[in-house]
């Protein structure tokens, strides 16, 4: 008599979603008229920065090649990469923009390489990113707070945004390459940002004669058990930065918020990212772009 197995053939090939576990983050965005003069110096972003001409056209030097979007153009500039926008339109210029990251490094790694900028407005890539950014947009010129569904919407747009961009970057047709990067290093590597971005609170209590706290890669490696040269080697190759440059990023990234908003003075702007007197802020914004706090806040107003 023939006995039946002890469990159906199907229980012998079972196939698994992959587990995801991802930090993704969007560093918001805004709508800006600029003038004919209008150019930002040489700068670089720990995420992706993509843009969304609206009117007139716009110049993007980076690499040493040169790139012109114009109206309904969409650009993706990787993160990392130094770059410079200025108008290139006599009339002046009108665009959207916003910054996401996403810490999956064979996303970021793939994203880079395929070197994808210019998005023109004909192309199949454009007409399915537009409508996402179309509804950034319209929430942008909405105005005033944003409620809690208003934020779950922008989560579940970048999200689809990021599936759009993987087609993009990643057609099914195309064999990957890439070195697998083990999941323990990715979460150092998340472990390591985590710590720092910890020990960077901008709204953490300053005395008058404090500076800002010491960033100590080997501190942090020691807490999680791993040497400093493993820590640098797996941060690198998940960010594409390495930790001390990824801070540098995340500071000038919160400045620039920062100075954007009116109503708050560049002393308190300062305060808030862990520096004790403005001057020593100023001249460390002055060595990220090339001016002072100050010509940035009147160069965002032109």
């Amino acid at each position: 008599m023939n006995r039946p197995p002890a469990y159906p053939d199907w229980q012998h090939d079972v196939q698994w979603l992959p587990a995801i576990d991802w930090n993704v983050k969007l560093f918001g965005g805004h709508e800006q008229q600029v003038g004919r003069d209008w150019a930002m110096p040489p700068e670089s972003h720990i995420g992706f920065e993509i843009i969304l001409i609206l009117a007139g056209s716009q110049e993007t030097v980076m690499g040493g090649r040169r790139y012109i979007a114009k109206e309904g153009d969409i650009l993706l500039i990787p993160p990392g990469i130094s770059h410079v926008n200025r108008c290139h339109s006599a009339d002046g210029m009108r665009y959207f923009c916003t910054h996401f990251n996403v810490d999956d490094p064979h996303l970021r790694q793939e994203m880079i390489k395929h070197n994808r900028v210019v998005f023109e407005q004909a192309t199949p890539e454009n007409a399915s990113l537009r409508p996402i950014l179309d509804q950034w947009l319209a929430m942008v010129r909405r105005g005033g707070g944003h409620a809690t569904e208003d934020r779950f919407q922008l989560q579940i747009g970048l999200f689809e945004l990021l599936g759009k961009l993987a087609q993009t970057a990643l057609p099914a047709d195309k064999p990957t390459t890439h070195d697998p990067v083990a999941p323990a290093s990715v979460q150092y590597a998340k472990a390591i940002a985590e710590a720092m971005k910890a020990n960077f609170n901008p709204h953490a209590p300053f005395g008058e004669h404090d500076e800002a706290p010491v960033f100590r890669i080997d501190r942090i490696a020691a807490s999680l058990g791993i040497s400093t040269g493993y820590a640098l080697e797996v941060f690198r190759k998940v960010y594409g930065l390495s930790p001390r440059q990824y801070l540098s990023e995340l500071k000038l990234h919160e400045a620039k918020v920062l100075i954007q908003q009116p109503d708050l003075s560049l002393k308190a702007i300062a305060e808030r990212l862990g520096y004790a007197h403005l001057s020593h802020f100023s001249r460390q914004f002055k060595r990220w772009t090339g001016m002072s706090p100050l010509q940035y806040r009147k160069r965002q107003d032109e």
